[in-house]
């Protein structure tokens, strides 16, 4: 049986991509189930809003900002 990691050891988990169903390791999520990879994201800038680090969903009209670089 594996040892479970400590809290501070595990990876986040993210959904997969929603535009082309591809689990590239990070996505940009949404609390509503809404995810992105980057390369979707670039495609729908119009629709999901992005400028820069920070997008709205387009399900749920959410303010996110992105991950620090």
């Amino acid at each position: 049986m594996a040892e479970k990691l400590p809290f501070h050891r595990r990876r986040k988990v993210f959904p997969p991509c929603q535009g082309c169903g591809d689990d590239p390791g990070f996505t940009w999520a949404c609390e509503c189930g809404f995810a992105l990879c980057h390369t979707c994201m670039a495609a729908q800038a119009e629709r999901c809003e992005a400028n820069g680090r920070s997008w709205t969903c387009p399900i749920c009209h959410r303010n996110h900002i992105g991950p620090a670089r």
